[in-house]
């Protein structure tokens, strides 16, 4: 590890043990050239919900069924959805997402809650605008089952989880038997890691390679919440890519140094009804931290 990067990673540990906004921050990993050259724990369990870094791994999934011939083509329509497997994965089905098509409301169903999904008023058409979609990737899930003819838990263990040796997880299913798109699947930072280290190899050997480099290359301009360009399930900026979700989940690539950066938080979320967490007021993302100190000596 050369002396910048070790002032850097320092300076990062400064700050999240002194600033209050960083409180919930559970873990810190850093590898570069394959290597592991920082990995702390902090707090919370270690195995843990990545939330929305759950899209990211559906979209890997759908990588892995595209090279075994599950889906033999990305514009053709995805099963039980009104638009295609593409439209999915670029969260470009022109639906609405707000107010009863929300996801939290949508959960909140004790049951239809694919229908209600799917129901949501047409606000563009298919394929032209990017609007941040829970639903759109919980509707991938569903389809990525009926595509492989078995649970996506059970598709994840055998193509994804076994071979990069990831052996504990956990995946909540809806009460229709769909395991969730959209968040919540539970995983520890070394495991989110390998699954970088898979993006930073191409999918070597688990993905389609033209589906990896289309899901790591910008597929149209994204917007809120990050407000980069979007790939497939995952946000491309000028130094590379990175999966993100609520509380400061992070799994950010920086292809020039083959360096693959985790973050994650603990913010006590109890998915309720009604969703409840303990995060303070003006709470930051360690990622925050890694864009402002550390992809400057790595890009």
């Amino acid at each position: 590890m050369t002396a910048r990067l070790r002032a850097a990673i320092a300076g990062i540990e400064e700050q999240l043990h002194g600033d209050p906004a960083f409180a919930h921050v559970s873990h810190l990993l850093v590898r570069v050239g394959g290597r592991v050259v920082h990995d702390a724990h902090y707090r919370g369990p270690r195995v843990a919900d990545t939330f929305s870094l759950t899209k990211s791994v559906i979209a890997t999934l759908v990588g892995a069924a595209v090279r075994e011939g599950y889906v033999p083509d990305l514009d053709a329509a995805a099963p039980g959805a009104d638009c295609t497997w593409r439209q999915l994965l670029t969260m470009t089905r022109g639906r609405a997402v707000d107010g009863p098509w929300e996801i939290d409301a949508v959960m909140a169903l004790s049951s239809g809650r694919l229908d209600r999904i799917r129901s949501a008023p047409r606000l563009d058409e298919p394929g032209v605008t990017f609007r941040y979609d829970n639903g759109a990737a919980h509707l991938l899930a569903a389809a990525l089952r009926e595509a492989t003819r078995m649970p996506v838990e059970r598709y994840a263990a055998t193509r994804l989880f076994d071979p990069l040796g990831i052996t504990a997880w956990d995946w909540p299913a809806d009460s229709d038997g769909v395991h969730l798109g959209f968040g919540h699947l539970r995983l520890g930072a070394a495991d989110l890691a390998e699954l970088g280290e898979l993006w930073l190899r191409g999918g070597e050997g688990i993905m389609d390679p033209a589906f990896a480099r289309a899901m790591t290359t910008a597929q149209n301009p994204g917007g809120p919440p990050e407000n980069v360009p979007y790939g497939y399930l995952l946000w491309v900026d000028s130094y590379g890519y990175f999966a993100g979700g609520w509380a400061g989940q992070s799994i950010t690539v920086v292809p020039a140094a083959r360096a693959v950066v985790v973050t994650t938080g603990d913010p006590r979320f109890d998915p309720g009804p009604p969703p409840t967490d303990a995060l303070r007021d003006g709470w930051r993302s360690a990622r925050d931290l890694v864009v402002e100190r550390l992809i400057p000596v790595l890009a």
